[in-house]
């Protein structure tokens, strides 16, 4: 595994107990299921299998610490204190806790460090101090009497987060953060394709002075957990990150007990190329897409829709800059595609590709598995161009290292092409002028845009409009989805 830590060492780099209470306790059943590093596929390491009973435990304890804890009810500067602490400790093990995410995942370059996470933890333990909680309402006269309100946010109560896979820690610190900060209890099932980072987090968790049963973590390969904490009625929230298929199904179980959930499902999102780009700059940000972690973020810009007089030096860039990329080893500072993460989703991706052929696209570059590479979940970049919108290659989430080129001949129906999605998480736009970038994306109905590849703000809000989601997650807009508005109303004369 190159210079990170060795796949033996994942033995016991973390323990495989889950977090309960405040205790660390093994599955009722006692079992365990193995994780399996994607670049080798050599077992890394065990984690505890919960089942229903398990999950019920960690509903119970969160329960118990939101109605009869400290923790709702906590002075502010505590919380911010004890949120610090959580934030202090992922600085203090950033090293194993990238060294475990690149393990589980594969991924490389700017994904890598865990640095971005714990400085999110820091913003959230400022927010646990200045967040407004409180709020007057003006006076109002009914039927003579005059009538003073005030508004508090409270605690949403106990929340069930289910993050995903490609990104372990830091979409976990995007759900645990503003539920903390919030002043709610949690039930964290981690991901079974990405246990340790998780377990190793929970550790660090463990370490501080955040109350008992406040933080649980589960961990179990199967959906029946997820299934209990999604359906209880002992949980107030869910908050999900993964598929659109699993996003729908958690909104239709959640609504027997009609309680609040948030999404982010994922994306198809557009790449804008206006007409005075430079054309190796577009090949850059194209190429940078499709490699980190290989393709499986939702907000890559798999659509690159390029003005019709520019579309052969565009793909023809594109396509002599992938062949460039190096496929292999995460943990080689010269690699920049990693593998998939098990082979299940490099059949899909390969079951994409074939039907993007099927359907007349032009395939480039790539389309098939590294032959040098025998074992490993590997995929090579790949490029189509003439594609069409309609093409299923352009409208599903391929979540792997594919990239469509769709000529258009105004901006106009630039913007039309890009709209036409049942997603709506991110875009780009990529142009000489900012202005020019600005104005266009202005008129694009998606929850974030860049310009010419900017990397988003973690304090900025990230979430999606139609099918990409529900909520946002990052920054003090995070805290609206974990906060219920109480309203006081009392006779003034």
């Amino acid at each position: 595994m190159g210079d990170g830590v060795a796949a033996a060492d994942f033995m016991h780099a973390v323990r495989s107990e889950m977090l309960i209470g405040g205790a660390w306790v093994k599955p009722l059943e006692g079992r365990v299921y193995e994780t399996v590093d994607p670049a080798t596929e050599e077992p890394l390491g065990t984690a505890p299998q919960a089942e229903p009973a398990d999950m019920r435990r960690a509903i119970d304890a969160a329960r118990t610490a939101f109605d009869d804890g400290p923790w709702p009810a906590m002075a502010r500067a505590d919380r911010y204190r004890i949120i610090r602490q959580i934030a202090e400790g992922m600085e203090r093990h950033e090293k194993v806790l990238s060294d475990l995410v690149v393990a589980e995942t594969g991924t490389t370059g700017p994904l890598v460090s865990q640095q971005a996470s714990a400085v999110m933890m820091h913003d959230f333990a400022e927010l646990a101090m200045t967040f407004p909680l409180d709020e007057a309402v003006a006076p109002q006269n009914v039927g003579g009497r005059l009538l003073g309100s005030h508004v508090r946010r409270q605690p949403v109560g106990v929340c069930g987060l289910l993050p995903t896979w490609n990104l372990p820690i830091m979409i976990a610190v995007r759900k645990l953060g503003p539920a903390l900060a919030s002043g709610s209890t949690m039930v964290m099932k981690a991901p079974p394709q990405t246990p340790l980072a998780l377990l190793k987090l929970a550790e660090i968790i463990a370490e501080t002075d955040l109350p008992a049963g406040v933080f649980n973590l589960v961990t179990g390969d199967g959906i029946h957990a997820s299934q209990e904490l999604v359906r209880s009625a002992k949980v107030d929230m869910v908050s999900f990150t993964g598929g659109i298929a699993s996003g729908r199904a958690i909104m239709a179980e959640a609504a027997g007990t009609v309680k609040r959930v948030t999404l982010e499902l994922g994306g198809k999102s557009a790449n804008i190329v206006l007409s005075d780009v430079n054309v190796d700059q577009v090949a850059s940000v194209a190429a940078l897409q499709a490699c980190l972690n290989a393709g499986q973020t939702c907000s890559m810009l798999s659509r690159v829709l390029v003005p019709r007089s520019i579309e052969t030096p565009v793909v023809e860039a594109i396509a002599a800059t992938f062949r460039q990329q190096r496929v292999g080893d995460p943990t080689d500072p010269a690699v920049t595609v990693g593998p998939l993460i098990r082979d299940e989703r490099r059949r899909a991706v390969e079951s994409y590709v074939e039907a993007g052929v099927r359907g007349g696209a032009k395939l480039v570059t790539g389309g098939n598995r590294p032959p040098d590479l025998p074992r490993g979940y590997f995929y090579e970049p790949t490029l189509f161009a003439e594609v069409t919108n309609e093409m299923t290659i352009a409208r599903d989430e391929v979540f792997g290292p594919v990239l469509t080129v769709i000529p258009y001949d105004t901006v106009d129906e630039a913007i039309r092409i890009a709209n036409d999605s049942i997603f709506g998480l991110q875009a780009n736009v990529a142009c000489r002028s900012v202005a020019d970038g600005i104005a266009v994306a202005k008129r694009i109905r998606c929850g974030a845009v860049s310009i010419n590849g900017a990397m988003d703000s973690i304090r900025a809000p990230r979430g999606g409009f139609k099918q990409s989601g529900l909520g946002r997650e990052c920054g003090k807009w995070a805290l609206d989805d974990y906060l219920e508005y109480q309203t006081v109303t009392w006779p003034i004369a």
